[in-house]
């Protein structure tokens, strides 16, 4: 509990003025997009209450109030768009087919929009909190790793950084199935790639739902151009082809049937004993700001599309393909000197894929992408001497409970020799154990003995690297 009050107190929170737990993309979706469709919703309201937004044409003998009422109604009650050089239909009919609908309900589309971006992102934090494992915090004691200059302060922050995500790999390995070790089938490897078994005991629980974000942000963007479209009528999803197109034919872009600036509206008055029907023409000066912003979002929604699928590929190529998880891990050790790729090759394997496992290899991917590279070697690193620490008092004790056993079935078949003349000889071989590589989680008194040992024996290769740290300047 000390140790976290005073990384508490090391947070930079209060120097950062957001704080991250994905990649750029996802911020460019979640956080500038936000901000983009918040402040034009500003812009618009403003607009609306605050300015004029519609001017009507209205006969001679209308008084002031007269056309202040004209225009407060074919504001509220809509207008329609008739292009200038067609003929007004007779009908009331054809002409509302023609009602523009939109322009009132401008700030409260964006405001959606805004939600609609931003709710992946509280889906991310609500389920990724839940794994066990404060990714925000992380990333802030990453950050800070960099930095803090006091020695001191920077070896709180790695020992904060490496307990956290050990303690999150033991917990996982607690839960872990016995079967888990045996080799997967065919059918449940194509599973486990393509469709994503989820869950704590696969230790990929974090990958999947980041996957399922990004598959909400992406749709999240391609859907929006249709719901605009929606909204706003008139083949919204071509809006932008066409405005490429006008501006190569050097035609003016301005003047189109998206956001027209002359309407129509048609109203009644009703006067003692007779009604009077009116129809004017109105200028519609909020559809001004309207076209420039909604050409800037059909573009930036393209934008942000190609971007998520790009970001989704190559997450999901880095995060599925066991090669590139490997290629990441060992390009970090081999900063190191506590590395042998020669040597260690095999170790190393069941280093990032049965130890890390998918989550441990993203854990580490993310805080490379929101801090720095040489904060994720020494935390690879760190881990990757603890991993051999406990995989060589596994071994130790593995042979030592291995002689044992051996010793029991010697002590018990003395002096019956019988069953060795007549062949049966499969004794030793049912009751012999195979040596699994992966070392499972540790019993209480090897826990014990392996704190014991990094304290008392304290090894060169630990030592060199926790001094190596320190001479560092990250």
């Amino acid at each position: 509990m000390e140790l976290v009050r005073q990384l508490a107190g090391l947070s930079v929170s209060h120097i950062r003025q957001f704080r991250d737990d994905d990649s750029y993309v996802d911020r460019l979706s979640h956080r500038y997009t936000t901000t983009i469709c918040v402040v034009f919703a500003i812009l618009v309201t403003t607009k609306q209450y605050a300015g004029d937004p519609i001017d009507c044409w209205v006969p001679a003998q209308f008084k002031p109030s007269y056309e202040a009422y004209t225009d407060s109604y074919c504001w509220i009650a809509n207008t329609y768009y008739i292009p200038i050089d067609q003929e007004l239909p007779d009908d009331e009919t054809s002409r509302r087919n023609k009602d523009i609908l939109y322009y009132q309900w401008v700030p409260f589309i964006l405001l959606f929009q805004a939600f609609l971006f931003y709710f992946p992102r509280i889906v991310w934090r609500t389920l990724n909190v839940k794994s066990g494992l404060d990714l925000v915090n992380l990333i802030d004691a990453a950050i800070k790793y960099e930095q803090v200059e006091q020695y001191e302060s920077r070896d709180r922050i790695m020992s904060y950084l490496i307990v956290n995500i050990e303690r999150y790999i033991s917990a996982r390995a607690q839960l872990t199935r016995h079967h888990i070790e045996k080799r997967f089938s065919t059918f449940r490897r194509f599973c486990q790639l393509f469709i994503f078994c989820s869950n704590r005991h696969y230790g990929n629980y974090l990958v999947i739902v980041y996957f399922l974000v990004k598959l909400m942000w992406l749709v999240n963007a391609l859907a929006q151009l249709f719901l605009l479209n929606a909204f706003l009528g008139n083949d919204y999803y071509l809006f932008g082809f066409e405005v490429i197109e006008k501006l190569f034919k050097n035609q003016r872009w301005t003047e189109n049937r998206h956001f027209p600036k002359v309407t129509y509206c048609d109203f009644k008055i009703r006067e003692i004993g007779i009604n009077h029907f009116y129809t004017v023409q109105c200028v519609l000066r909020i559809n001004l700001f309207n076209e420039v912003i909604f050409i800037i979002q059909w573009f930036w929604l393209i934008a942000i599309s190609a971007a998520t699928i790009y970001d989704f590929l190559v997450w999901l190529y880095h995060c599925t393909v066991p090669r590139e998880k490997i290629h990441f891990v060992k390009r970090h050790l081999g900063i190191m000197s506590s590395f042998h790729p020669q040597e260690e090759r095999q170790l190393a394997r069941d280093f990032v894929l049965h130890y890390l496992k998918d989550d441990g290899v993203f854990v580490t991917r993310l805080l490379s992408v929101n801090s720095s590279d040489l904060v994720v070697t020494e935390i690879i690193n760190q881990l990757w001497i603890r991993f051999k620490t406990i995989n060589r008092l596994y071994s130790s004790s593995h042979s030592q409970q291995q002689t044992l056993h051996d010793n029991n079935i010697n002590t018990s078949t003395l002096g019956t020799n019988l069953n060795y003349q007549n062949g049966n000889t499969s004794i030793h071989n049912t009751q012999r154990q195979r040596t699994s590589r992966i070392p499972p989680p540790l019993p209480s008194f090897l826990h014990r003995t392996m704190h014991q040992q990094l304290i008392n024996d304290k090894p060169e290769n630990i030592h060199e690297t926790s001094k190596s740290s320190k001479d560092t300047d990250v």
